[in-house]
């Protein structure tokens, strides 16, 4: 404690002297442009967020929690933020309490109780583990437990974006007012919570997909937006995207109706709109997840059902295999798409949920059907139901596939349900976990590194895999329901977050339900990193 303490010191009075004399100099002084490297600023923020860095505890322990347990209550992103707090997105059906309070730092819960369910941001601190502020964006019409409703992004100056979909009034003085019922909300926040400015985007009734759309904010603070566009007639390629924005520069395919296309708006710092664009293909597309790539780049990643047109390569058209497509910031276009599955028309699956950065490429996980590739863990095949595997890969920083291996099992269908994941530098180390079959049973296959004395269904199974080659090094399984049903029970959801921030330490997301029901309530929080299994 008292070497870290020394450290932070010294740095403190390093960052002072430094500030200090560059204050002297005759630079540039735009004072609020974080994003200009003439800047004042920009020197000033590249500092601070080095000096955060070295706030990295390994030992903290917290937790907090919201909800009354009475209403469905769901978790949705997870960001560790700069200095080390938490900024957490979540859809509530009532007015939570927090901190001995209810309501929001700008708004409040609008609906009824038990029916509307509200999107919320909130920021827990990082070492009190205590909410510092917390915001109501609306109601939405999406009744989702998925994590992919609501995306956060952090600003180079510490702001955060928020990007989810909503309906009914709008609230305040938006820069874009609503034109329809259901629209996309864009909001920036200070770290005090105060809200810088919010727009809502629209596209045309019936034309775009509720619940899957993501987000990253670049190295220069563009604010990059995907949306899915439907199809709604044959042989109608949108040239119109968001309503808000000049028209796209590339527009969808939209050869055949309910054809689901990837749309990718970009959105200036100050929240107006600078350009959007279609990355057009022959069919369908899911989209789950964006990553920002360290070469002016994006990653985007989900499911396809054809090919990105002039990216081929996909094994099967018409049958869902997994896709990972990297975008070039600059150009505005895709650099390389791929589309890891096999060419047997038995399967029809193949998704990916989650996508971080590591020190020498993308590690992602989700789930798909069938074998392909030369896992050490092969596909564990189930000959009826739904053939899912879970799968965790890793990627080049072009978006080539390194390594996968599988996680199923030979006697039972796992969960319809992705891992959650995460990678962690200070082990070289991919680490994933995920609740066992209802059966009770174990994944099979790995017996040799399985331990735990986990019982019942629905076990909690953390997984350690090595980053360079993906050997999975141990299987953990903990109990999670500790009775059986129908007795009540306590039971941690399926869809929660898993992020690691501090050497091994991992903040989690999780809904507890009061099982079988579905009510409960809302955890975020972490042990100490030599606690984990």
């Amino acid at each position: 404690m008292t070497k870290n303490f020394t450290q932070h010191n010294v740095f403190s009075i390093l960052f002072v002297c430094i500030i200090s004399i560059f204050s002297l100099q005759n630079c540039k002084l735009i004072l609020n442009n974080p994003s200009d490297p003439a800047s004042r600023s920009y020197f000033e923020t590249a500092l601070w967020n080095a000096y955060l860095g070295t706030l990295c505890d390994p030992n903290v322990r917290g937790s907090v929690r919201l909800g009354s347990g009475n209403y469905f209550i769901y978790p949705y992103s997870l960001e560790l933020l700069k200095n080390g707090n938490l900024a957490v997105t979540a859809g509530v059906f009532e007015d939570v309490t927090w901190n001995g309070k209810t309501g929001g730092i700008q708004y409040s819960y609008a609906g009824t109780p038990g029916t509307d369910v509200n999107v919320i941001v909130f920021i827990v601190n990082g070492r009190t583990f205590e909410i510092e502020w917390l915001d109501y964006l609306g109601p939405t019409s999406v009744n989702s437990d998925d994590s992919n409703i609501a995306r956060i992004s952090e600003m180079s100056n510490g702001d955060i974006i928020v990007y989810t979909n909503v309906n009914g009034t709008e609230q305040g003085t938006p820069i874009s007012t609503k034109a329809n019922t259901d629209a996309f909300l864009v909001a920036r926040y200070n770290p005090k919570g105060n809200r810088i400015w919010h727009t809502y985007l629209d596209l045309p009734v019936n034309s775009f997909r509720l619940d899957q759309f993501a987000m990253v904010v670049d190295n220069t603070d563009f604010i990059h937006l995907f949306f899915i566009h439907n199809t709604v007639n044959a042989n109608t390629p949108d040239t119109t995207g968001f309503l808000e924005f000049p028209s796209v520069k590339v527009a969808s395919d939209g050869t055949n109706a309910g054809q689901q296309e990837i749309g990718w708006a970009i959105l200036n710092a100050d929240g107006t709109p600078s350009s959007q664009t279609y990355l057009p293909s022959s069919g369908s597309m899911d989209l789950s997840i964006a990553l920002l790539g360290p070469n002016r780049n994006i990653f985007l990643g989900g499911s396809a059902l054809d090919n990105f047109i002039g990216f081929p390569g996909h094994p099967l058209p018409s049958f869902t295999r997994i896709m990972l497509a990297n975008l070039s910031i600059n150009t505005h276009s895709i650099l390389n798409a791929v589309y890891p599955g096999n060419s047997d028309s038995s399967f029809n699956l193949g998704e990916i949920n989650s996508l971080e950065g590591g020190t020498d490429g993308i590690y992602a996980s989700g789930n798909s059907a069938g074998g392909f590739g030369s896992p050490f863990h092969p596909y564990q095949f189930f000959p009826t139901g739904n053939f899912r595997n879970h799968i965790f890969l890793k990627f080049d920083w072009n978006g080539n596939l390194i390594w996968n291996q599988f996680v199923g099992s030979t006697t039972t269908n796992v969960l319809d349900f992705s891992p959650k994941s995460t990678y962690i530098p200070f082990f070289d180390e991919f680490r994933g976990n995920i609740l066992s079959p209802f059966n009770g049973t174990r994944f099979t296959g790995l017996d040799d590194v399985s331990y735990g004395n986990g019982i019942n269904e629905l076990q909690d199974v953390t997984f350690r895999l090595r980053g360079g080659d993906g050997r999975i090094k141990s299987v953990y399984y903990e109990t999670n329901v500790p009775v059986t049903p129908p007795n009540p029970s306590i039971l941690v959801d399926y869809n929660s977050q898993f992020k690691n921030v501090c050497n091994g330490r991992i903040v989690n997301l999780k809904r507890y339900l009061n099982y079988p029901a579905e009510e409960g309530f809302l955890e975020v929080s972490t042990r100490p990193a030599s606690e984990e299994p």
